[in-house]
């Protein structure tokens, strides 16, 4: 039996983060079919068998790894899009945190990216939830730029996806090898003046 995270206290409520820290990191060395639960436990110094007690199994620590990287994702882009900064600056901004808060979340880049993690539901609903997510908080700031006559988009629901298909699309050159984070700002502002002004010259 396994308990739900509004029944624990404070010290198994530690206790279960400590295990998702631990979950992290091997996931993200070994990847999610090479680490087991013994792994895990070892990690901790803790019997296997404490870990049930908190997860029904690897799937669903896992599981709750995703969605806490997820989080801190979706989080930091809520509080670019709720600032009180102007529309061009959030965009930027947004681009560049996005991109930035990704690179430090391994699991969750796997998960988008690779074929590997296909045919996991729960991951499926997760990698959607996202998407739709990201597509709205864009969606807010193009129309806040066009509401101050910044940005002039005909379709802005389209605007939105476009950006945000196209920023999904960047993350795999992007993530590749290891790229230092000079290589990554530079490779951003090339991202955004293309954003901003287009290929055509004015």
């Amino acid at each position: 039996m396994t308990l739900e995270n509004n029944a624990l206290t404070p010290s198994q409520d530690a206790t279960r983060n400590a295990i998702l820290d631990a979950s992290r990191d091997l996931f993200a060395r070994f990847g999610y079919k090479k680490t087991t639960m013994e792994d895990i436990a070892m990690a901790l110094r803790k019997g296997k068998s404490s870990l049930y007690y908190y997860f029904k199994n690897k799937e669903e620590i896992f599981q709750a790894v995703i969605e806490t990287e997820s989080d801190t994702l979706f989080t930091r882009l809520q509080e670019v899009v709720r600032s009180d900064r102007d529309p061009k600056t959030k965009l930027r901004d947004y681009v560049i945190i996005r991109m930035e808060t990704i690179s430090g979340l391994e699991n969750y880049q796997k998960v988008m990216k690779e074929s590997l993690y296909e045919g996991y539901e729960y991951l499926e609903s997760i990698k959607r939830k996202g998407e739709l997510l990201e597509e709205d908080l864009l969606l807010s700031i193009i129309n806040e730029g066009i509401m101050s006559e910044v940005f002039q988009i005909k379709n802005p629901k389209m605007g939105a996806i476009g950006i945000a298909t196209a920023l999904r699309g960047l993350e795999i050159p992007l993530f590749k090898g290891d790229t230092k984070r000079e290589d990554l700002n530079e490779q951003l502002e090339n991202i955004l003046n293309i954003l901003f002004y287009g290929v055509i010259k004015r």
